[in-house]
């Protein structure tokens, strides 16, 4: 990769986005630029497959998901020591590309929980852990038809 790489900052087509295979084994999907040492690439999608389950058997189902959740940024420069391979998108993918990245720039950024609103979450938890505590013990009671154990000494 020490040749020098030109790529133009923004595709003009579909066809002009990349996939990136970092050396970790991480494969990223967007447009990209070689400055130097670095590669910059704009607004990343993490390409990940995912086995499930059907009635034929197992399929394997391929998603883009944001390269690094909760972060506004959406240009990020990468070593190129840790870049293993470049290539170009399929059409395919460069439209899938482009509807999910749309959807995720479109999203609604939520606004950090208040301390209240946090402090609120946890009652509900706390109250939901000790509902299910509960009713294990409820369960357990009625397996035993009422018999209540309250020794903890075996013999």
């Amino acid at each position: 990769m020490e040749a020098d790489i030109k790529l133009k900052h923004e595709p003009t087509h579909l066809t002009d986005y990349r996939m990136v295979k970092l050396s970790d084994g991480t494969l990223l999907v967007g447009s990209i630029t070689v400055e130097g040492n670095f590669l910059r690439i704009d607004n990343p999608l993490q390409l990940s497959t995912v086995s499930r389950m059907t009635d034929y058997g197992v399929k394997d189902d391929s998603t883009l998901t944001p390269w690094i959740p909760f972060c506004s940024e959406t240009t990020f420069n990468i070593s190129r020591e840790k870049i293993m391979v470049i290539t170009l998108c399929s059409q395919e993918l460069a439209h899938y590309y482009e509807v999910i990245k749309d959807k995720v720039r479109k999203e609604i950024k939520k606004a950090p929980l208040s301390p209240e609103e946090m402090e609120h979450i946890m009652k509900v938890a706390e109250d939901m852990e000790r509902e299910e505590r509960n009713d294990k013990i409820d369960e357990i009671t009625d397996m035993f038809g009422g018999y209540e154990i309250t020794s903890k000494k075996l013999h």
